[in-house]
């Protein structure tokens, strides 16, 4: 009994793990990267483990009490392996087509049907070692057991502070930086697709300096940023369970603590220079805490394929799996649709709340340096750019209308604000559209496809620069490392305390 129980228990683990995966990290993960606990989620996924454990338990008890179980068990054989499989595309590192699945099938029980017919001890063989793989699951059930026991006891870090800034004279320098994640500079000026319209980039175009060039440090967030504000090139980082950002740069292959009295925001409060950060994705306020002057930071965004705790009942949370799941046994394209729509609603609860702070930083802040780091026009889709409102089912061309809209409004503050003349204007990707990241995503739409051209990949982010009273249009062609911008940042800030 005990070990069927144990294969029950491997074999939930095994099917839900792209439910809980981002939560079963013991140094840190994506998921730790929210500000608020993970205990009802935790708990979501216990409950549903222990639902499919208990389905499986006796949905076998009651097959091996069959006249008909030495047959049914072929089946369960040739049957299980494929269904896990599906189950786990969504964390395969690459794409996997439902025709390549269909290919492995059909190979799978092809074998298995020539070891029945014409080697049945080997096959049995074969069903022995496929038990024992199952009952050695429950290795892997355990770790992941006490792993999201862990993860339900992590209380996060500080989610926004502020200490009070004096008004400031109008003549005052200005600095306000700002990463659209994912802004990439081709799709935006170079080849913009024709059912586009993206005036307020157009209008800032014509007062800015703009890099057609870039030359991209990193290919993920959590390595590009903390490069851009350290001024080293980071090759790792974790934001750990203990909420602290530990990096390991290109200059030293030893892990470290992240150094936020080195960084930009450490180099302004050495120097008297307010600061104002409205991030996502980052845990930036436990990070900056001590250095910032003002922060705030979120991201109610779904890592881990199910509903964000923050915006669904407990109940959602333990259900939504289980759905998954079973439409993955009947309707596996049911199953993607149903993923890219959670993970669509998630992210445009992330999208009003960042756009929301971040407005009202730039409106009310007297901050010297106002930093927005911005989850548009990063996928998945939030925005129909034809009913000019959030939606679920859009492309990269929907978000980066909603970017434009969102860069106008920014516009229209800062040009009402007195030290508008004296304020340098950074707008820049962290990097580009990484159409390979997400062509292999629930989310990819026929029109990411249409203007990707199957995919293809263009490595440049976007960057412009508006300066100070500048009212012309200047270009940089050569190309021009993403490093740039924290050493024109580093020049601004010593500039202003002179």
């Amino acid at each position: 009994m005990i070990k069927r129980i144990a294969q029950a228990w491997g074999f939930a683990a095994i099917l839900l793990l792209p439910g809980y995966v981002d939560l079963t990290s013991t140094l840190g993960d994506e998921r730790m990267r929210v500000p608020w606990p993970l205990t009802r989620l935790v708990l979501a996924q216990l409950v549903d483990l222990a639902i499919v454990g208990l389905i499986f338990l006796g949905l076998l008890a009651i097959l091996r009490g069959l006249k008909a179980w030495a047959r049914i068990r072929w089946f369960a054989a040739a049957f299980l392996p494929i269904y896990l499989l599906v189950c786990n595309l969504r964390i395969f590192p690459f794409r996997v087509p439902y025709a390549g699945v269909a290919v492995v099938a059909a190979a799978w029980i092809a074998l298995l049907a020539l070891l029945i017919f014409r080697a049945p001890r080997i096959a049995s063989k074969l069903y022995g070692l496929g038990g024992a793989v199952l009952t050695g699951a429950v290795v892997f059930a355990f770790v992941m057991t006490a792993q999201l026991v862990s993860a339900a006891f992590w209380r996060p870090g500080i989610q926004e502070f502020a200490s009070a800034i004096p008004a400031q004279p109008a003549a005052k320098p200005r600095l306000v930086w700002i990463i659209f994640d994912e802004l990439a500079y081709k799709p935006v000026f170079e080849a913009r697709d024709n059912s586009l319209d993206l005036p307020n980039f157009d209008r800032l175009h014509l007062q800015s300096t703009i890099y057609t060039n870039m030359t991209p440090i990193g290919y993920h967030t959590n390595l590009v940023v903390p490069s851009l504000l350290l001024g080293r090139i980071v090759t790792s980082s974790t934001f750990s369970a203990k909420n602290q950002l530990v990096v390991r740069t290109a200059d030293d292959p030893h892990r470290e603590l992240f150094d936020s009295a080195a960084s930009l925001f450490g180099m302004a409060m050495q120097r008297g220079i307010s600061t104002s950060i409205v991030g996502w994705y980052l845990a930036y306020c436990p990070t900056f805490v001590g250095t910032a002057t003002e922060c705030y930071w979120s991201n109610d965004d779904t890592e881990d394929g199910a509903p964000p705790s923050a915006n669904a009942s407990f109940a959602d949370d333990v259900w939504f799996p289980l759905r998954i799941a079973a439409e993955q046994l009947v309707a596996p394209r049911v199953a993607v649709a149903d993923v890219a729509h959670w993970e669509s609603l998630s992210h445009v609860a992330t999208v009003k709340d960042m756009s929301q702070h971040a407005l009202a930083a730039l409106a009310n802040s007297q901050a010297d340096i106002i930093y927005l780091h911005m989850p548009v026009p990063h996928p998945p889709a939030f925005w129909d750019r034809h009913s000019h409102d959030y939606g679920v089912g859009g492309s990269y061309l929907d978000s980066l209308d909603y970017s434009d809209r969102f860069l106008g409004q920014i516009l229209d503050i800062l040009e009402a604000q007195p030290r508008w003349p004296k304020t340098t204007l950074i707008i820049q990707g962290d990097h580009s559209w990484r159409t390979r990241i997400w062509r292999t995503t629930p989310g990819w739409s026929a029109e990411d496809e249409r203007i990707s051209h199957g995919g293809e990949w263009d490595p440049r982010p976007l960057l412009l620069i508006h300066a100070a009273g500048q009212t012309n249009a200047a270009i940089v062609a050569s190309p021009t490392s993403l490093m740039f911008v924290h050493d024109f940042v580093a020049a601004q800030i010593q500039a202003a305390a002179r």
